[in-house]
């Protein structure tokens, strides 16, 4: 293994040995970690300079994975511990680094919080009205459930009719390599809400057309209908948990992880939903 491999998977807190998806898992924590928008601004040079370097260092390692195979000096792979917190699944999905797809990067979330001050239902990022006229139940369910929220593709918040198509492919095929997730969304019309964690579209939270809240990123899957509970516990960084609680238990469960602005939008909505599957 050259030197400029193994100084890529030092700067992404890995060891020679480690996998393509190892790199993809340890950039996304990273990313979330040092991007300078999410920073205060007296660390925001310092953020700055080392998620330029992240960056370099994915680039370099996702175009010359093969470097990975080659032996090295330095001894066995070690992933290094992740950030507190944000990533609880150990399971090893298939990698994807052999499928074609178009990647992303997002320039940060946007100032505001994704909710109108109104009341009013919100306007997505194509200008089109969120309340729309179509007579499908699920959609006018979820459209409802987002009176008020807006789509804000700068943070990955994607609702109806407003997903972003390319990212939500990338999730879908995610989903699909996943029997967990079988018949859960088998096209992007079957999202409704998509939160996109990872600014890839590979990995997210979603609300399904079949009335699902699913994440690929803890593997985590619920019938909404069965949710009697919502609550968001906010992190001393940037990010916070969604907890939800089933009908009949008094135990709440962590669904996922968001940054904060979606975090909250995320919740509003499923509330909403939740509230209006009770009044029902």
């Amino acid at each position: 293994m050259d030197d400029k491999t193994q100084k890529a998977l030092l700067s992404l807190d890995l060891a020679p040995g480690a996998s393509i998806d190892d790199v993809k898992k340890s950039y996304r924590e990273l990313a979330l970690i040092w991007h300078p928008d999410k920073v205060p601004d007296r660390v925001k040079d310092r953020a700055t300079m080392k998620f330029t370097e992240i960056n370099e260092a994915y680039q370099w390692l996702v175009r010359h994975a093969e470097k990975l195979r080659m032996p090295s000096s330095s001894g066995p792979s070690s992933h290094q511990q992740s950030p507190p917190g944000y990533r609880t699944s150990s399971q090893t999905r298939q990698s994807q680094s052999e499928r074609p797809r178009t990647e992303y990067t997002r320039t940060g979330a946007s100032g505001r919080t994704g909710y109108g001050a109104s009341g009013r239902t919100g306007y997505g990022t194509s200008g089109r009205k969120g309340t729309g006229t179509s007579a499908d139940p699920a959609v006018q369910r979820v459209r409802e459930g987002a009176r008020g929220i807006w789509t804000d593709a700068r943070a990955g918040l994607y609702i109806y009719p407003d997903i972003d198509a390319d990212r939500a492919a990338n999730f879908i095929v995610s989903l699909q390599q996943n029997a967990r997730f079988s018949g859960v969304a088998s096209t992007v019309n079957d999202l409704l809400v998509f939160y996109d964690i990872d600014g890839s579209g590979e990995e997210g939270m979603a609300i399904t057309r079949s009335n699902h809240l699913v994440n690929n990123n803890t593997s985590t899957l619920y019938d909404i209908g069965d949710l009697v509970e919502v609550r968001l516990k906010e992190g001393f960084f940037f990010w916070s948990e969604i907890l939800v609680r089933r009908n009949g238990t008094r135990q709440f469960e962590l669904a996922g992880y968001a940054e904060k602005a979606p975090g909250r939008a995320l919740v509003g909505i499923l509330r909403n939903l939740v509230d209006e599957n009770r009044a029902g």
